[in-house]
């Protein structure tokens, strides 16, 4: 005989099956993960690290990652410090005023060191206190990219004047193509130029910890940023050779990064000053170009030629950082040996970790001879109210004729770098 179900019955029943769906469904949802506020600086990384974000989110049930990129980064992450949004992980610059002012977390007790590369390792250590602040997963190049196809032979980088040289004759050659294209829309292409080209002439006369000193101690006895003799007046008027030979794209402050990448890789551009960290989006647009490296030629008639070998994809953690534990976890999840051979072999560039043993490039002569040849560089340390993005805003303001001569744009330059240390003392 079937027994009824009373309707008191049924209503608990489905109480209990509401609660146990429910439960069930909401255990490893995002909704229930803390948030990970990521601020990412770097845009060549970003698709990247979507991925590797996915796959975190994907693995952790106890945090959740969002990617927030900006593209001037330094200064965004200057207002998010002083209002209070800040991030719970960061890839933008760290100075040497937010480190003095207890605006990054230490990170120098972490067991995240383990196997990295010692150089790098010093590279991110403050001179002050010895401690670490960010940890690099990477290491960067920076020089000029040329297309082999279009100067097999290469290009001169043993002085300035073989090197301007050699821009002229491919100008004959290839009256039709830029010879040395600059994305100066995007201030931070032209700050490259002011720290690997103009204020290397310091830098190639000191170890990179040395130059560090001078920069954060604005010893101006040895930077001499105003004086016609020095690296800021050098810049500016080796800039405006090359500008009034027409070697230059005529749109430099116009053109953008990725038009910088999009001409070289098509061939309308037959070099770009860059750095490694170009090469992913230069080979996503032209997986066959034949693309040659050199270091950067020497701006002064004594110095050497220069290269840019030093730390890249640098993370570090606000200490107002809501999540620090959260932040703490992901980074140590982008450490595992196969996210960090993932990110070499996508970015293109090799990492701080020894040892990891990622196919990052398939011809490495180019990179390893101009390390040989020329004075490896570090970046440069700004004062926190003159970023990067600071320094390449004036160089915009000189191609685009606001200072009509290297003098007028060295005076304007030494004096803001100057105000903005005085204003930290």
């Amino acid at each position: 005989m079937r027994k009824k179900i009373l309707p008191t019955t049924i209503l608990l029943i489905s109480s209990f099956l509401m609660l146990f769906v429910s439960g069930c469904g909401s255990s490893g949802t995002n909704e229930e993960k803390q948030e990970v506020k990521f601020f990412n600086g770097k845009i060549e990384s970003v698709d990247y690290m979507s991925d590797l974000i996915k796959k975190f989110n994907k693995e952790n049930t106890k945090y959740k990652v969002v990617q927030e990129f900006q593209k001037d980064a330094s200064q965004a992450m200057q207002t998010k410090l002083a209002s209070g949004d800040v991030p719970d992980l960061t890839s933008t610059e760290v100075t040497q005023t937010y480190i003095d002012a207890g605006k990054f977390q230490d990170l120098s007790k972490e067991k995240i060191w383990q196997g990295i590369d010692p150089t790098i390792k010093q590279l991110v250590t403050d001179v002050k206190s010895g401690k670490q602040y960010k940890i690099a997963i990477s290491e960067s190049m920076a020089g000029i990219f040329y297309n082999k196809k279009l100067v097999p032979k290469g290009i001169a980088f043993d002085s300035w004047t073989h090197f301007s040289d050699d821009l002229e004759n491919i100008k004959k050659n290839y009256p039709t193509k830029a010879v040395l294209f600059l994305g100066g829309k995007d201030s931070w292409t032209l700050d490259q130029l002011m720290q690997f080209w103009g204020q290397g002439i310091i830098k190639s006369k000191y170890s990179p910890t040395e130059a560090t000193k001078l920069f954060i101690n604005n010893n101006q006895k040895k930077l001499n940023f105003s004086s016609e003799n020095g690296p800021i007046y050098i810049f500016a008027r080796k800039m405006n050779e090359l500008k009034s030979k027409g070697l230059l794209n005529k749109n430099v402050i116009t053109a953008s990064y990725d038009d910088q990448v999009q001409e070289f890789a098509s061939g309308r551009a037959v070099a770009i000053p860059q750095g490694l960290w170009a090469m992913s989006a230069i080979l996503q647009k032209n997986k066959d170009m034949d693309i040659g490296f050199i270091p950067f030629p020497p701006m002064n008639q004594s110095g050497k030629p220069i290269m840019l070998v030093g730390e890249d994809s640098t993370f570090a953690i606000p200490t107002q950082a809501k999540n620090k534990k959260g932040a703490l976890a992901f980074l140590k999840f982008l450490l595992k040996r196969e996210n960090l051979e993932f990110y070499s072999e996508k970015m293109k560039v090799p990492s701080s970790f020894t040892n990891i043993k990622a196919n990052w490039s398939e011809d490495r002569k180019d990179f390893e001879k101009a390390k040989q040849e020329s004075t490896p560089i570090g970046f440069t340390s700004f004062p926190s109210g003159f970023s990067g993005d600071d320094s390449g805003r004036y160089v915009q303001s000189f191609f685009s004729g606001q200072y009509k001569t290297p003098e007028q744009f060295t005076k304007a330059y030494s004096e803001a770098w100057n105000k903005a240390w005085e204003a930290q003392k």
